[in-house]
């Protein structure tokens, strides 16, 4: 007689992709999105006015300032950016504890700060996945040929791009991305080997005995 098919069941996982501007971080997470299941971008908030396209709950929650600062106070917020030259941005814990709980995973896009902050919180529930160019003159090559950017903007950028390339060495995974499918692939292959770690798995030693005693 065959047993009951015992599925696995876990919690999901936040999965952070940094890179500097033209490291190609878009199309990696583009090309994971279209490729695996049960994975979202997670949706931060912010206090500025939404852009023509933009719609709500997809690309930002738009919130008060005041919507922000009870976020703050109340603790409800990963990590959050609260400048008073410019709008706030931050990641919301529930609709992300919510995706998690249900063995979905998580994709964020923060800086190392960010993920600093977030790790302090979630600990091992984290990865931090750096996206490195193959050399400065390709990511600047990049910048140029795109055509979004005035030259002053992408000497900003540059000159960004080699502090987030040095930060890289803290994170738990690097990847080098001169070959977008290849980049792709190692990421998809880093979040496939996550949702298998037994820290992962619920109530593993239930399902282990429930194996075992299917005779």
């Amino acid at each position: 007689m065959i047993g009951c098919k015992i599925n696995l069941k876990r919690q999901g996982t936040m999965f952070i992709f940094a890179a500097p501007s033209g490291g190609g971080k878009s199309s990696v997470i583009k090309k994971v999105l279209s490729a695996l299941k049960d994975i979202q971008l997670s949706v931060s908030v912010t206090t500025r006015q939404p852009r023509e396209g933009e719609v709500e709950g997809k690309d930002y929650y738009f919130i008060s300032e005041e919507q922000f600062k009870k976020l703050i106070k109340n603790q409800m917020l990963y990590e959050y950016v609260d400048s008073d030259f410019g709008p706030k941005y931050g990641t919301p814990k529930e609709p992300v504890e919510k995706l998690l709980e249900q063995g979905k995973d998580v994709i964020l896009d923060l800086d190392y700060s960010g993920v600093q902050s977030l790790k302090a919180i979630a600990g091992d529930r984290v990865k931090a996945i750096a996206l490195l160019p193959p050399s400065m003159k390709v990511l600047r090559e990049r910048l140029v040929n795109r055509g979004t950017d005035a030259p002053e903007v992408i000497e900003r950028r540059m000159n960004m791009a080699e502090k987030r390339i040095r930060e890289s060495m803290f994170y738990d995974y690097v990847i080098m991305n001169d070959d977008l499918d290849k980049a792709a692939d190692e990421a998809i292959a880093i979040i496939k080997a996550a949702r298998v770690e037994r820290k992962n798995l619920c109530r593993l030693e239930e399902t282990i005995n429930q194996i075992v005693e299917d005779k």
